[in-house]
Parts: C-alpha cells; structure tokens; sequence
C-alpha cells in the first residue's frame, strides 16, 4: 500500500534539519562558522572568495549527507509500523469493540514501532556515523552490523530507543486519528480532513507534540550512537542520562527541541498524508 514510500518521500525534505542538528559538532571539530550556516575549515579561507564560495555549496550539499542510510533507516521499519499499526487497530475494534478508540489507537501505534524499532535502529546508527563520524555508509555498516563494538553499541541504543519510539509511534498516531474523528463528528467544524492539505497539516501537528514529548531520549540515543567515536563504546543509557544531568542540568535533556520539532513536524506531515492519500486510492471502501 505505498507504506515504505511515503517514507521515503518524506526523507528530501526534512533531512537538512537533521543534518543542521549534528553541524555543531562539525563546526567544533573542522572550523568556523560561516554566514548562512556553513563550515568553512581554516585552510579553505586561503583561497579567498571563491574557496570560501565552494566550501559554502559544499555546505548545502553537505546537509543531505547520510539521505541513502536514512531512507532505509525510515522506508522499511515505517512500513512495518503502519502495516502492523493497521492490523493491530482492527483486530483490537472487532474483538473489543467497548474499548476506548484513542487507547486503540495508542496500543496499535506502541506496538507498530516496537517491531519498526528492530529494523530503525541498525540504520540509525549508520546514519549516525555517517553524518557526525565522516566515514561512508559502507563503511559505517561494516563497523555496526559485522563489529563485536558496533552491535554491542547498536543493541544498547536500540534498548534506550523503545524509550522513544514507542510513546512518539503511539502519540502521534492516536493524535492525528483522533482529531480527524473529532473534526468528522463534529458538523459545526468546516474543515475537509481528507484532503491532501488537511491530513498533512493534522500530521505536522502530531508529529511536533510527538517529538517534544521524546526530545530526552532521542539525546541519549544521539549520544550513545555516537559514543564509540569519542572511546567511550561501553556506555549505557543510565551512564549517558546522568552525565547530560550532570553536566548540563535538566535543560540539557531539551537541546535541540526546536530542531527536532522543526524535522519532525514536517516529516510525519508528508508520511501521514501520503499513506492516507495512497489508502484512499487503492482500497477506497
């Protein structure tokens, strides 16, 4: 039913911001910060205005860097978590039909990312590395698929991603499906929730309170993937939660909040639309 692709069609947009949150990093390690955002390295000042001009084009390409390990990261696993979310809803609708939808909708979303999470969190930390660790996806797959170190690393995250995939799978859905319901049965409402535009606006808004809701896990994630980069390959997410503490204080576990939103937000616009608008094609009734 075009799950996978309405993944990947979602990925072209959004991955700039992704690639925004990891250029601090970049701009520590390799250089200044130029106007616009980019990261002009100290030697490339040398060549004057045209060396500093290809860095910055550099730059924008830079940002769509780790695309190919992010659609397989959100393609497969996303189609995973509609297939099963779509399963599980009915089954739950035709067996205990007194139960609350919005907590159908809930345990049909949790238990859709539970099994997407198994395929999302290999991808994620080749993307991972790939964005932040300046090897290849080849290589950043080698390292954690085939790597005693890279799949002890991939397994941990993917122990502390249920701690975020889980609650934002089952958020945003219940989110975007109840306020479709509440908007049908509600005549006083005019507002077309089958459009294009309508889904895709009701989407951005679940997928904003879904990643504000788990912008704390998703930093501990971020840090234990990239965590064999620094020598610290052995780190749980107990250990990385109480450096951030440590360190930063509760408001280190919201940095990065409005990038995530800004990603996010969009992203599961365009996904959630598009599945709608791809069901709404093929199997009308």
């Amino acid at each position: 039913e075009g799950r996978g692709g309405t993944a990947v069609a979602e990925q072209p947009q959004v991955l700039p911001v992704e690639g925004g949150k990891k250029h601090e990093k970049q701009v520590e390690e390799h250089g200044e910060l130029a106007e616009g955002g980019y990261v002009i390295p100290a030697h490339a000042k040398e060549g004057g205005v045209v060396g500093q001009l290809m860095v910055a084009v550099e730059g924008v390409s830079s940002l769509y860097k780790g695309v190919g390990p992010n659609i397989l990261k959100e393609g497969p696993s996303s189609a995973l978590y509609l297939g099963i979310y779509e399963s599980v809803k009915v089954a739950l609708l035709s067996n205990y039909p007194r139960l609350d939808p919005l907590l159908v909708y809930l345990l049909a979303g949790g238990v859709g990312e539970l099994i997407g999470s198994v395929f999302r969190s290999p991808n994620e930390a080749i993307k991972t590395r790939v964005q932040v660790g300046g090897v290849t996806a080849g290589d950043a797959a080698k390292t954690v698929l085939f790597s005693e170190e890279g799949r002890s690393t991939t397994f941990r995250a993917w122990k502390a991603t249920l701690w975020r995939d889980i609650p934002m799978g089952a958020v945003q859905i219940a989110i975007f499906e109840g306020i479709k319901t509440y908007i049908i049965e509600s005549p006083n409402i005019n507002f077309d929730v089958t459009t294009l535009q309508g889904e895709a606006l009701i989407g951005a808004f679940a997928g904003i309170v879904g990643a504000f809701i788990t912008t704390a896990p998703d930093i501990v994630i971020t840090r234990i993937n990239v965590a064999s980069n620094t020598g610290s390959a052995n780190v749980t997410a107990t250990d990385v939660a109480h450096e951030i503490y440590q360190e930063e204080g509760i408001m280190g576990f919201s940095t990065g909040i409005v990038e995530r939103c800004l990603y996010w937000g969009p992203a599961i616009g365009i996904f959630l639309s598009c599945y709608c608008s791809i069901r709404q094609a093929f199997l009308p009734h």
